[in-house]
């Protein structure tokens, strides 16, 4: 957690979509929520606000609570009241929460994520995102006005644009600086053996461990070296993918569970990012227990909420042998409480 002293785009009364406040969709950038400590602790849909063309209404966005365990969630629907081609981007998680003291409000800022809706017809409720806290968040909103991050995108203005920001995602894409390491400055050896050719400066930027590593004093930093002893070939090039391109392509063949792991050890937020998401889609009963421990042993509260809900709904899971190996007596309590019926 930080202060938000510096944070620019603060909220003005104009750009805050509260209640039935004139808020009009050009101006849109932030989601009010009041009472929401209250509120969470209350599972229930409850309204936040709307946006509008002069005094014509335009969106309407509400919001939905859950406990699951000692998970609490928020989930967050949008209403077009009209049919209509239309994008919004909003805070991707809950990670960059922003502490304001002096105004006691909390604000979710950076990392978004953009959702496009395609001819939404009227008045569809179309769900946005979902955000999971642990009882140490909701202490630190307790008493303080809760504040998302939204960006509307008209299609006009895509339509203008699209073309020139996708030509510069192309320009910045280094993935061909992996098979071809044009100015490469360091080597990094897998556990079998295989050598990359990276760039300090791209490892530096995307992790504080390799930052750390490749400091001058450090002896990695002076040979230009350094061999990750229990690392993988398939592993590391997973994650050197990520780093350069901000994606992994075959992530689906990839071993996720591994990559969490590595995630955390390496502090790689975007590597995180999708190895939650890909396990998440990966869920079966199989592996269910396995997915719920590593999401516990490695923070993921999004994953942690996936896999309960799933094994609450597959009860035939706890008949798998990972049962029996769970020696959390903390996580064993969560999980019996959530899926057996008080």
């Amino acid at each position: 957690m930080m202060d938000v002293e510096g944070c620019d785009n603060l909220p003005d009364s104009a750009s805050v979509i509260f209640g039935h406040k004139v808020c009009h969709t050009r101006d849109a950038k932030w989601l009010c929520l009041n009472n929401f400590y209250e509120k969470v602790h209350r599972p229930n849909f409850y309204d936040i606000g709307g946006t509008y063309i002069e005094d014509v209404p335009d969106y309407w966005f509400m919001y939905k609570t859950e406990q699951v365990s000692s998970i609490f969630l928020l989930h967050i629907f949008v209403c077009n009241r009209q049919e209509s081609l239309f994008s919004i981007a909003i805070s991707r998680n809950t990670d960059n929460m922003k502490v304001d003291k002096k105004n006691d409000a909390i604000y979710l800022t950076q990392s978004l994520k953009e959702h496009r809706f395609k001819k939404s017809k009227e008045m569809s409720q179309n769900y946005l995102t979902t955000y999971s806290f642990s009882s140490y968040d909701l202490d630190l909103i307790k008493d303080k006005i809760f504040y998302i991050f939204i960006s509307f995108d008209s299609p006009e203005n895509r339509g203008m644009c699209q073309g020139f920001v996708e030509q510069v995602k192309l320009n910045h894409d280094l993935k061909a600086l992996l098979s071809d390491p044009v100015g490469s400055d360091f080597t990094i050896e897998s556990a079998d053996g295989v050598k990359f050719q990276v760039h300090k400066v791209l490892l530096a930027a995307h992790s504080e461990v390799f930052k750390a590593m490749l400091k001058e004093e450090t002896a990695e930093s002076q040979n230009s070296y350094v061999k990750l002893v229990d690392v993988g070939k398939e592993d590391l090039q997973c994650i050197l993918e990520c780093i350069y391109t901000g994606t992994v392509t075959d992530l689906e063949n990839c071993n996720c569970i591994n990559m969490l792991m590595l995630a955390d050890r390496y502090n790689l937020k975007s590597l995180r990012e999708l190895s939650q998401y890909a396990l998440s889609q990966q869920i079966s009963v199989e592996n269910a227990l396995e997915i719920l421990v590593v999401s516990d042993m490695y923070n993921s509260e999004m994953l942690k909420a996936v896999a309960l809900k799933f094994i609450k709904k597959n009860k035939s899971c706890i008949q798998t042998s990972t049962f029996k190996e769970i020696n959390n007596p903390e996580l064993l309590r969560q999980l019996l409480e959530y899926i057996i019926p008080a």
